[in-house]
């Protein structure tokens, strides 16, 4: 599971956790902040690694304040591809 270049970090997150809530036995918090660290794109990953919420509801908030931030152009990104393949750049 990955998050989506058109999708919020909300919504991923969202997503994530629906998908987390079908696994038996359940899974605890820890394990599922863990897991979907690991999911996401680099460049979140890279912001997030130092940092260990202590609850899903704060790795959805961080998440959505480094997409905030990206937005504003406050970090340098790259994307992964567009859709014809080429390299597209968020300044």
């Amino acid at each position: 599971m990955v998050k989506r270049e058109n999708e919020s970090f909300k919504e991923y997150a969202q997503r994530w956790r629906d998908m987390a809530a079908q696994v038996a036995p359940p899974m605890v918090e820890r394990e599922m902040i863990t897991m979907m660290v690991d999911t996401l794109p680099v460049f979140y990953y890279e912001k997030l690694v130092g940092y260990m919420p202590s609850s899903v509801a704060d790795l959805v908030f961080v998440g959505e304040r480094i997409e905030v931030v990206l937005k504003r152009g406050k970090f340098d990104y790259v994307s992964s591809t567009n859709t014809n393949g080429r390299r597209i750049e968020a300044t």
